[in-house]
């Protein structure tokens, strides 16, 4: 028996079999909010479905697989995002900079190689402008490259 958190979400979807730590009642609270504010709206727009390759986190899971300190996930308002079948890095652009315009969504980042971005639901930035990163090797972040910003300025992205 599957619990939705939306149209197109189930709580199953957000959930490791790997942490043995479920999420309560304010993560739960919290992924239903991701899912009817972003993950809904960037589906609808993007007209394909997506697919969830990490959720919600436990904080002991998140420091056993090397997840960022502190990271959205462990709040249950982020998802590591697959769109459609696709893995290609133009396709996940694309994704990231349609994720731009929808306002609930306050972080993205672009994980190139990897198939997947990353969307949340943390406050946006005084400009009004979600928060980006890239990730680099072995779990470091940074400011996106150049080459990386023109893609995204060219598919319309709110930088």
């Amino acid at each position: 028996m599957s619990t939705r958190l939306s149209r197109h979400f189930s709580l199953e979807e957000f959930i490791s079999s790997s942490d043995s730590v479920a999420p309560g009642k304010v993560q739960i609270e919290n992924l239903t909010r991701l899912c009817e504010t972003a993950l809904e709206p960037l589906r609808a727009v993007l007209g394909r479905a997506l697919f969830i390759s990490s959720g919600y986190r436990s904080e002991s899971y998140n420091r056993r697989i090397g997840g960022a300190k502190g990271s959205q996930h462990c709040l249950g308002i982020a998802a590591d995002i697959q769109v459609g079948s696709s893995t290609d890095d133009d396709t996940l652009i694309r994704a990231a900079a349609r994720a731009s315009k929808i306002d609930a969504i306050g972080g993205i980042g672009i994980y190139p190689g990897r198939g997947f971005i990353h969307v949340d639901i943390r406050p946006r930035s005084e400009s009004g402008r979600p928060t980006w990163w890239l990730s680099g090797k072995k779990g470091t972040y940074g400011p996106l490259t150049s080459e990386i910003k023109e893609k995204l300025v060219k598919e319309g992205a709110r930088l």
